[in-house]
């Protein structure tokens, strides 16, 4: 190999240094854009029957009860009892190619498909006190990520493992004021658990002893979840939602070689976001819904790394933007039993070219759904939806140097498409 570029550090430094690549890049690199279905870092996949539209109208919906992570005032236009369960395969079709690092450091130029498919589950309760009050409870994991690198590949340096599970608890309570206005709000507890490694160079002279470099970190925070649904008549209606940042501290252990280094600790917060829905019945049989979520990527200007004694290890740029996803979708409802949906969407990146790193590799996305629901009996109904994500070609183009001192410079360009298959069953009682 040719990799010669050192950083004038001790050992030690240099591993806690090279540990900001791996490191707690929790706080953003993490994200989904190799395997998670909504631009920049949110796992939208939470509700079948939402998903058949392309998640148009979510927020005011109010279809079922696994609508209440959207907008939780929707709970009010239903009676009785709910409980439902949801399932998502996500697929991820994603090649890496032509990676190459200046200095060289040897290895494929060709990684194959870094990005995992992954199982997400979801579940959602919801108890009527009275015909205006209602109780509900969201269990669901909203951010995701899971990817792997060839520990051979041009940016193993930058990447090879990146790990992220999330479980996020959501009790809401919503009243209806009045006959057209209902307000929601809800409380989020989440725990968030990240992996995430590289090689590291562990040699102090000008050769190179390459080892896998690992950083552990968890922890469990709080936010809020905030709705109101205006009803303008039967037919018509307008929601609007609001998500809450969590702010976490992620604390584990940086390890080399499965070996002990020191502690390591960074701050990670998701985005707050807003969002606003429209839903209209042109008669019993056909409607049309619209959406539009603004994301508040802006507060991620940088991503900064400490040991475990609170020493500074990096600070990296990331400079993301703020993003708006929009959604048109239709349902048809032949009969009682059988709806069918569709809907498409665009989802616009935080991440300027620039910006751009192996770990998240997110571009601009377009949507083309399809959904159908049929309803076995007036207290079931099992729904199903599925998208194909069309994700924009993006490239990496690192500087050296540009996460940690003495990393080589990195370029690679990608390509990748999402397939989404969700299902769901929601019995009332």
């Amino acid at each position: 190999m040719h990799y010669t570029t050192k950083p004038s550090t001790s050992l030690r430094a240099r591993l806690l240094g090279t540990s900001a690549v791996i490191a707690l890049t929790a706080s953003l690199n993490i994200v989904p854009a190799r395997d998670a279905d909504a631009a920049g870092f949110a796992l939208k996949e939470q509700s079948a029957a939402a998903l058949g539209n392309a998640f148009a109208g979510a927020t005011a919906g109010a279809e079922d009860v696994t609508y209440m992570f959207f907008n939780p005032a929707g709970l009010t236009r239903h009676d009785g009892n709910q409980v439902s369960v949801v399932g998502s395969y996500i697929i991820v079709d994603g090649e890496t190619n032509n990676a190459a690092t200046t200095p060289n450091v040897g290895g494929e130029a060709f990684s194959g498909d870094a990005a995992d498919d992954a199982f997400v589950p979801a579940a959602y309760l919801m108890w009527s006190l009275s015909p205006d009050l209602k109780l509900g409870l969201g269990i669901n994991a909203p951010f995701g990520l899971t990817t792997e690198y060839s520990q051979t590949w041009q940016g193993r340096f930058h990447a090879v493992e990146s790990s992220m599970t999330t479980v996020n608890l959501n009790p809401t309570i919503a009243y209806r004021v009045n006959s057209q206005l209902s307000l929601g709000v809800g409380l989020q507890a989440q725990y968030m658990d990240v992996t995430l490694s590289s090689i590291v160079d562990v040699d102090p002279g000008p050769g190179i002893i390459e080892a896998l470099g690992e950083v552990t970190g968890d922890d469990w925070a709080f936010g809020v979840t905030l709705g109101a649904l205006y009803e303008f008549s039967d037919t018509t209606r307008m929601g609007l939602g609001y998500r809450s940042q969590v702010s976490q501290t992620l604390e584990g252990d940086f390890t080399v070689g499965g070996a002990p280094v020191s502690g390591a600790e960074a701050d990670f917060k998701s985005p707050d976001t807003i969002s606003l829905g429209l839903y209209h019945d042109y008669n019993d049989q056909f409607a049309v819904m619209a959406e539009t979520v603004w994301t508040r990527w802006s507060t991620f200007d940088e991503l900064r790394i400490e040991d475990g004694s609170g020493g500074l290890i990096s600070v990296t740029p990331e400079d993301w933007d703020d993003v708006w996803f929009f959604a048109l979708g239709a349902t048809w409802k032949p009969n009682e039993k059988w709806a069918f949906r569709g809907g498409v969407a665009y989802d616009q990146t935080p991440i300027s070219d620039d910006r751009r790193t192996p770990r998240i590799t997110d571009e601009d996305r377009t949507w083309l759904a399809i959904g159908a629901q049929f309803r076995p009996t007036p207290n079931v109904t099992i729904d199903a939806g599925y998208t194909h994500i069309f994700v924009k070609d993006g490239a990496v183009n690192l500087a050296a140097g540009y996460t940690t001192p003495g990393l080589p410079a990195l370029t690679a360009d990608y390509e990748n498409n999402l397939d989404i298959l969700t299902v769901q069953a929601t019995f009332r009682f």
